[in-house]
């Protein structure tokens, strides 16, 4: 029984080293050598280090991986001193993040099929590496992880009703820092001067697309980021009922 908790615990460590390193390091990759070789997209801009910060910042994604880092930090620290609350290292917060890593798989996935040329940041080598490690490689190790690893289960209705608002959070803050950002931006930039990236996507570009469907799609987006974490918690519910449990916490 010893042996098996001692297994379980330095699985559950290597993941966490994962979560911990590979977001973090794509996020300083692409921060540090943009400001040595631009990306082409932003002409010489991001050799100001502050623009290739703004430059990190606009980005859903760039803040997805942040997050899996924190939760990779925060429950690695917690193998050793165990002294964690349980909102950090439990299954909820393993939810969101895999949702959220979820998220961002498939979208990039489907542009990447569907229409390759609208791929943000995939035309230097150190963002095709940091595109790939970040929307391709860590989304799966998270889910891997979910499914495999997790093995607590929270009632579907109880999860809807208590704990399905956590995934919001995140990406609420993230689309008033992008509007808020962006409408300043251009309402208050001097006259003759362009902004710097006021909006990283066109569809979150309220000018363009106009505001109507731009609350549309926002709204479209939460509901669709909270049914996503509902089914991952049933599907692993189901998969602890069903299927074999191959760590025990």
């Amino acid at each position: 029984m010893q042996k098996a908790k001692q297994k379980s615990l330095q699985r559950n460590y290597c993941f966490y080293v994962i979560f911990a390193i590979i977001p973090l390091f794509c996020v300083l990759l692409d921060l540090f050598f943009s400001t040595i070789q631009p990306d082409p997209q932003y002409g010489d801009s991001t050799i100001n280090f502050d623009f290739s910060i703004i430059n990190q910042s606009i980005y859903l994604s760039v803040w997805i991986a942040l997050a899996t880092a924190n939760y990779g930090i925060l429950n690695w620290t917690h193998c050793h001193t165990k002294n964690m609350p349980k909102w950090i290292t439990g299954k909820n917060n393993l939810t969101w993040i895999t949702t959220l890593n979820l998220i961002t798989f498939i979208v990039f996935n489907a542009t990447l099929l569907i229409s390759p040329t609208n791929v943000v940041g995939f035309n230097t080598w150190y963002k095709i590496l940091k595109s790939v490690l970040e929307h391709i490689l860590t989304p799966i190790i998270v889910i891997i992880y979910y499914f495999l690893f997790t093995t607590k289960s929270i009632a579907t209705m109880q999860y809807c009703k208590k704990y399905s608002w956590y995934n919001l959070i995140l990406i609420i803050c993230y689309l008033l820092y992008v509007l808020i950002r962006g409408i300043m931006l251009i309402r208050f930039m001097p006259e003759g001067k362009e902004p710097f990236t006021p909006f990283p996507y066109e569809q979150l570009n309220p000018f363009k697309v106009g505001f109507p469907i731009f609350f549309g799609g926002v709204i479209s987006l939460l509901i669709i980021v909270i049914g996503l974490a509902i089914l991952l918690n049933s599907l692993s519910n189901f998969r602890n009922k069903n299927g074999k449990v191959l760590l025990t916490f």
